[in-house]
């Protein structure tokens, strides 16, 4: 620091400022204070010679014991008082007694951080070699120095060092919440922070940090602090210093830099992995303009000229190449690491990091992409990777190529999701009491919205029309039931539960929300994080990265660990799994089948230009991206493909699941209390009645389930059953059962009871419908000579190919007069005889059937019957 030391016979401070103003002397304070009028006294009347005092009549008791507690309570106060300010003595004594020595900050403390994945193996590790060019303070241009100001601390010119205001309130902070430290830190405290060897946040750092900055303050000049500052502070991609900044983004010497890149280098001193140009240019450029807007309020540009430098394009020069494992989840890690603990501590400070990183499953998810996505000019690719029991990151891959593309879509790309959104929607309805079965219009409709406008939207795919049921309209993606779902429940709850399952990106509530449109996107950690509650039973777990950091001595640093909260119900979270373990398995993603209980949702929006799968097993749950970074960019055709999220998404999914799951058992997913299965009707997703033809089994909550079918109150077919021989009575009973309708004829018929039915029509195994007339004929008594009436009935009613079919014949006699049953084929080929026939059709087809009767008087009768086999 020596090239920097003041020069004897100038105060420090005393030249002119950086910034470029010239310092002002501060203006004498004069006492307001009124002085005492002359001969008056402050002193209190003595006690019994004044108005109240001994021998007073005003009728009170004395003052005397209240006053003694008054001065009682004085004194306890005080006495406290000097005891805090004698223990705090003693304390900042213990704190300062190991301060380092303000001259030299820097000598002697660099130490490598390692980076270990959650099994202890490792990623990389930071280098302590500084790329630092040092550069006289006239050569870094006003404009940048002023940008520094601006943001980092706008007092500087004016405070010792210590800005008062701002350390009793970060401290006031600190004290109610010790492990959420509060900024506030001066460019002195700054510059000094790189001198402090424990990274730790705490209270005894804030003030060893303060009592440092006073001392360096009283040594040298503000203009040489500066200087100190700006050849130190760490600016991201291992650039330390403005010049390797100016070096490193724009590929030249600082005294070059204009306005615009002086303002996006001065930005990044906040968070160099948050808002590096490199990693995710538009934050840099929403930093910029923040700098910029601070720079024209304290009048060192005019807004015209802000304005100009707001619209100048970043002309980046090349970034540096990369050779780390994971480099995506690295830089994601280091700019954590940097946010919390600063980046000399990650950088010099010997820290060791276990991440959350698994690095068998890191590779399984980069060789499920590459194997994809292998040829020159396919889009890009994100993948990551949760455990939903813990929120760890297990794995992390921000796009195709790190060394093309160092933005991390992963954590920085807000992507349109598609119906990859979709599941929010349908947590919503559940939770608001909409029935999984329950059935909405499936075909194209124009819907009205809030505001008198008209939202089209598409149907089910093949042209479908008609009532669909909501688990089928999920499974196929059906948009127009889920455009009248969202306006159902209401688009701003379907925006508080995607936020509660976690989501963190705002949410504007449209009602196009419900089909993945969005006004900024999601990312993939946060789709893989809100899918993780489902997966969770609905408890939501804070994505984490970092499970530990040591310090260079090898003890833990204290951090804090965010802990699981409920997001919704478990009976909830697992009726949307259930419904979604049909996507993969019958819906639209198919292509996403791993031999194991899984659950996902496909997502693509129009025309192609982001497609989506994120899925998960009770054990691993992942999202994967597919597009391209510019968003304006069409997937038509990727190795002859429209990519959909059924395919490149699903593929890549199912493969790396199948690999980073390999040792882990198959599970089934934990079924919670709460929950109810009920046979429903097909067609109308209501609990079957007698007449629904098409049922299955469905799983419902238990506190809303629903009525009876409403659609089948009446049969739509009805077999016509066998009458003959039945009473009257009984057959007219059966017939109304059966809301049959019915004709009643009566003949005499010998060898038949009167008033038993001795034929029919149509006869016993047709089929009808409630509009059927079924005629029956009733037995008057014996007539002389009378032919046989024939009837026969068959079982199944619609048989398949090899299936036994039996016919069983009937007469109006009784059987000792019938002398002979015969078989025939429709051609009048005889078939067999007797009265009960087992017949098996091979192939399917229409046949006809004619049964012959024969009386002992040789009367004969015939009837002929349809029998269809499929």
């Amino acid at each position: 620091m020596s090239k920097y030391k003041a020069q004897s016979g100038r105060e420090p401070g005393s030249s002119p400022r950086a910034d470029g103003r010239q310092p002002q002397p501060r203006p004498r304070t004069r006492s307001t204070a009124t002085p005492r009028a002359r001969g008056t006294s402050a002193r209190p009347p003595a006690r019994g010679k004044g108005p109240g005092g001994r021998g007073a009549t005003t009728g009170r008791r004395p003052a005397s014991r209240k006053w003694r507690w008054v001065r009682l309570a004085l004194l306890v106060f005080l006495l406290g008082t000097v005891i805090a300010a004698i223990a705090g003595g003693v304390v900042y004594a213990q704190i300062i007694k190991d301060l380092p020595d303000p001259g030299a900050p820097l000598k002697g403390r660099d130490q490598t951080t390692t980076i270990l994945d959650r099994n202890g193996k490792l990623i990389t590790k930071l280098f302590a070699e500084q790329n630092r060019t040092d550069v006289p303070l006239e050569k870094i241009p006003a404009e940048l120095r002023q940008a520094v100001i601006s943001t980092e601390d706008q007092r500087f010119y004016e405070h010792k060092g210590v800005d008062p205001l701002g350390i009793l309130r970060a401290l006031w902070v600190d004290i109610r919440n010790p492990k959420a430290m509060h900024g506030g830190s001066t460019i002195t405290q700054q510059y000094v922070k790189i001198a402090i060897v424990t990274p730790e946040r705490t209270i005894k750092r804030k003030i060893m940090e303060a009592t440092l900055a006073y001392r360096i303050e009283k040594e040298y000049s503000k203009d040489q602090i500066l200087g100190l500052y700006l050849n130190t502070i760490y600016f991201g991609h291992g650039a330390y210093g403005v010049q390797t900044a100016a070096q490193t983004y724009f590929g030249k010497n600082v005294q070059d830099l204009d306005l615009a890149e002086s303002a996006m280098i001065a930005g990044v001193i906040k968070s160099p992995g948050r808002y590096s140009p490199f990693l995710d240019p538009e934050a840099a450029r929403g930093r910029r303009a923040t700098v910029l807007g601070q720079m024209v309020e304290l009048g060192f540009v005019k807004q015209s000229d802000a304005d100009a430098a707001e619209k100048e394009e970043l002309a980046l020069a090349e970034p540096k190449r990369y050779s780390s494992q994971a480099p995506y989840f690295v830089e994601y890690v280091k700019g954590l690491l940097t946010d919390e603990f600063g980046a000399d501590a990650v950088y010099r400070q010997g820290l060791t990091v276990r991440t959350t990183l698994d690095l068998s499953m890191q590779a399984a998810a980069e060789k499920a992409i590459g194997k994809a996505l292998d040829k020159k000019g396919d889009p890009s690719a994100s993948l990551v990777a949760i455990d939903p029991k813990t929120g760890n990151i297990v794995a992390m891959v921000g796009g195709r190529d790190f060394k093309t593309q160092q933005y991390n879509v992963a954590v920085q790309g807000h992507r349109q999701p598609g119906s990859a959104f979709k599941p929010f929607v349908l947590a919503t309805a559940l939770v608001n009491k909409i029935l999984p079965e329950q059935t909405f219009e499936s075909g194209p409709r124009k819907l009205a919205v809030p505001g008198g406008q008209t939202w089209s939207v598409t149907g089910a795919g093949g042209g479908r029309t008609g009532p669909m049921r909501l688990r089928e309209a999920s499974e196929k993606s059906v948009n127009s039931v889920y455009a009248q779902l969202i306006l159902d429940v209401g688009a701003d709850k379907v925006a508080e539960m995607a936020t509660g399952l976690g989501i963190e990106t705002s949410i504007t509530a449209v009602p196009a929300i419900a089909l993945g449109g969005l006004k900024e996107g999601v990312t993939p950690l946060e789709m893989a994080a809100a899918y993780a509650t489902l997966a969770n039973g609905g408890v939501r777990n804070t994505p984490t990265a970092i499970l530990e950091v040591l310090g260079a001595d090898g003890k833990a640093i204290e951090r804090e660990r965010p802990k699981g909260a409920r997001a919704i119900r478990a009976d909830v979270a697992y009726l949307v799994t259930d419904i979604l373990k049909g996507v993969i398995s019958k819906g639209t993603g198919t292509a996403a089948r791993i031999g194991r209980p899984a659950a996902g949702k496909t997502g693509t929006t129009q025309q192609y230009r982001d497609a989506w799968f994120a899925g998960y097993t009770p054990d691993l749950v992942a999202s994967v991206w597919v597009g391209y970074t510019d968003s304006q960019q069409e997937m038509l055709s990727v190795h002859g493909r429209k990519v959909s999220g059924g395919t490149f998404p699903a593929e890549i999914w199912a493969a790396f699941m199948k690999s980073a799951l390999v040792k882990t058992p198959k599970s089934e997913f934990k079924k919670p209390a709460g929950l109810t299965t009920v046979v429903v009707c097909l067609d109308s997703g209501q609990t079957a009645g007698d007449f629904c033809e098409k049922t299955g089994s469905a799983l419902f909550l238990a506190d809303n389930t629903p009525g009876e079918c409403e659609l089948h109150t009446t049969p739509s077919k009805i077999t016509v059953p066998n009458l003959v021989g039945m009473t009257k009575e009984n057959a007219l009973a059966l017939l109304k059962k059966l809301l049959l309708l019915f004709k009643i004829e009566e003949k005499d018929y010998a060898g038949v009871t009167p008033g038993i039915v001795a034929a029919q029509s149509p006869v016993a195994g047709s089929v009808g419908t409630t509009q059927t007339v079924v005629t029956i004929i009733v037995s008057k008594g014996a007539a002389a000579n009378q032919a046989p009436v024939a009837a026969f009935v068959f079982s199944p009613v619609a048989p398949k190919p090899n299936e036994k079919v039996t016919l069983d014949a009937s007469t109006s006699k009784d059987d000792g007069t019938i002398a002979k049953y015969a078989w025939e084929l429709g051609d009048g080929t005889p078939i067999a005889s007797g009265k009960i026939l087992t017949h098996t059709y091979k192939v399917a087809g229409t046949y006809t059937v004619t049964l012959w009767v024969t009386d002992d008087k040789n009367q004969a009768a015939s009837v002929t019957q349809t029998i269809v086999v499929k």
